[in-house]
């Protein structure tokens, strides 16, 4: 199995590539950065997939946030302009809107025609009804789909509920005065506004926890993938405490913990987003931070990487590595104040990339 996480600053977009039971490399997308996401990176990797002859088996969109969802809305401009094909064979998308899901397809079409100008997640909507993709039942928690080709993907965010709250909150909103940047008409995540770089790891308070209160973070679509022994753990933007039901459910505990290859830090390395309790709950090597430190989260934070390291039931001679999707001097600071010796003594390494892939071998 081949994961590639993508330069998309404080984005996400990331692929997996495996060889199936039927002898045909299938291919998996999740999310898609930006709109610029898409003309640097995706599109030669669709354009490459499509003229191999192969397609894009599930691309999922984890939420209506920018820097997920604006690469999709690129590629459908790509398409409608003849740009590019349309190789997906099954979208993984929960639309913002109750009455997409309530109306007729028809019904549902005209109105989104309606509007002059699109928010990201009514284009997505828009051109899902139209090609008849939208898919016909909600993923939330515990969906699981078997297949293609023996690969198995289980849901482990969003609950029902917060997917409920995500289109409650813009029922009466009127398609062309939808906004999803993260900006303050949105519920902003809980994340540090200054960088907590200068903090040494012992002085953080570990059991201290605040967790994210953004609606459009908590229908996070975040699952579990697996084919054959290989293990992969996509947390989007999530909140913790839906992760960890999840977990708890399909029988997992802090004594019987989820062991995964790879696991991407949800909400890029967000305090808010990442708890001592949820990594109780997991068990893996490595883990990937989609961000480049110079953003105006400050993420990912050194709160949550020292969570991750000194976590209580960590392993006594566990070797962490936190992979990084970028290289800065910003990143490279992060233990600075701490001293060389702190990899040593935490076990642990870090490593950045400083092309547009970094790609992780499972």
């Amino acid at each position: 199995m081949r994961v590639r996480f993508y330069q998309v600053e404080c984005g996400d977009a990331a692929s997996i590539s495996y060889e199936g039971d039927d002898g045909n490399v299938h291919y998996l997308f999740l999310d898609a950065g930006y709109e610029r996401t898409y003309r640097d990176i995706l599109a030669d990797e669709v354009k490459t997939i499509g003229a191999a002859g192969g397609q894009i088996d599930i691309w999922v969109i984890s939420h209506i946030h920018d820097d997920h969802i604006g690469g999709i809305i690129a590629y459908l401009k790509a398409i409608e302009k003849g740009e590019a094909e349309d190789i997906v064979s099954k979208w993984w998308y929960n639309h913002p809107h109750v009455q997409v899901k309530n109306a007729g397809l028809r019904k549902c079409i005209n109105a989104i025609s309606e509007a002059k100008s699109f928010a990201k997640g009514e284009q997505l909507t828009s051109y899902l009804v139209r090609t008849g993709h939208l898919p016909q039942m909600d993923m939330v928690q515990l969906h699981t789909t078997t297949g293609p080709a023996g690969l198995k993907v289980t849901v482990l965010s969003p609950t029902a509920r917060a997917l409920q709250q995500l289109r409650e909150k813009y029922r009466n909103t009127s398609l062309r005065a939808l906004d999803y940047h993260e900006l303050t008409a949105i519920s902003e995540p809980t994340a540090s506004k200054a960088s907590d770089y200068h903090q040494k790891v012992d002085s953080f308070v570990l059991d201290a926890f605040t967790e994210d209160t953004s609606i459009e973070n908590g229908s996070s679509i975040a699952v579990l993938i697996e084919q054959e022994k290989k293990k992969v753990l996509w947390l989007a933007d999530a909140l913790p405490s839906t992760i960890m039901d999840a977990l708890r459910d399909l029988g997992y505990s802090a004594d019987h913990p989820l062991e995964v290859d790879l696991v991407k830090v949800s909400h890029h390395g967000s305090c808010g987003n990442n708890s001592s309790a949820l990594y109780s709950l997991i068990r893996c090597n490595t883990y990937v931070f989609c961000a480049s430190g110079d953003n105006k989260h400050q993420l990912p934070t050194k709160e949550c990487l020292v969570r991750i390291l000194k976590n209580q039931h960590r392993p006594e001679h566990s070797e962490y590595a936190f992979l990084f999707t970028h290289d800065n001097a910003t990143l490279r600071s992060i233990f600075d104040v701490d001293g060389s010796a702190i990899f040593k003594s935490l076990r642990f390494k870090m490593s950045f990339s400083a092309s547009k892939c970094l790609e992780v071998h499972c």
